[in-house]
């Protein structure tokens, strides 16, 4: 983690040396920024993690901490995808495996929260998971969520290292397929049995 930092802000520093020499300080400006959405994950999530705030219910979906009886999901994020993927693999294989951490987490969504009663809504915005999909979760979309569509677009260098990472191949993500989808609780829990025969499919 250390390391990581370390060598960030020192390639922060060069861009903006570099970009100072070549009288384009705004350019090394840029570098700067997008260099520190690059980190953010590595420190954000496990003090997020460590806070409560956060919760992994599989390597690739995240969920933060009810409220209002609201519960927002998240896919991976860098952090998850440099730590968790095999390079070694087809960009095919780590995407049949983060479809698969997907299912698995709502898997273990559903009995973390099932045996509580509570009455629980879903909230999910991804540029991932397309409308027959969610459908088929029992996701509906839902009028498009402006604050998290400006959060996707902030770190849209964090979602273009992960997307190529993910594919194993410079891959762009499309953010106007960006949806936000809900689902009840109640919607999910009626939907096991399928969501577990699609783990099993993707396996």
């Amino acid at each position: 983690m250390l390391y990581a930092i370390g060598i960030t802000v020192m390639l922060g520093f060069l861009a903006v040396l570099l970009s100072w020499w070549l009288h384009l300080l705004f350019i090394g400006i840029l570098i700067c920024f997008i260099l520190i959405t690059l980190l953010a994950p590595f420190v954000d999530v496990p003090g997020m993690v460590k806070a409560e705030k956060l919760t992994y219910h599989s390597v690739f979906l995240l969920a933060e901490a009810p409220k209002d009886g609201v519960l927002n999901l998240h896919g991976g994020t860098l952090f998850d995808y440099v730590y968790v993927l095999d390079f070694k693999q087809s960009g095919n294989v780590r995407t049949a495996f983060i479809l698969q951490q997907y299912l698995e987490g709502l898997l273990h969504l559903i009995e973390h929260y099932e045996g509580e009663g509570q009455p629980l809504t879903l909230r999910w915005t991804s540029y991932i998971v397309n409308q027959s999909t969610a459908d088929r979760l029992g996701f509906k979309p839902q009028p498009k969520d402006g604050l998290q569509q400006m959060i996707l677009a902030f770190n849209y260098g964090n979602l273009l290292v992960s997307n190529s990472l993910a594919k194993g191949k410079l891959s762009f993500p499309k953010l106007s397929a960006t949806q936000t989808y809900e689902a009840s609780l109640d919607d999910l829990m009626a939907r096991k049995a399928y969501i577990m025969q699609l783990v099993k499919r993707v396996q």
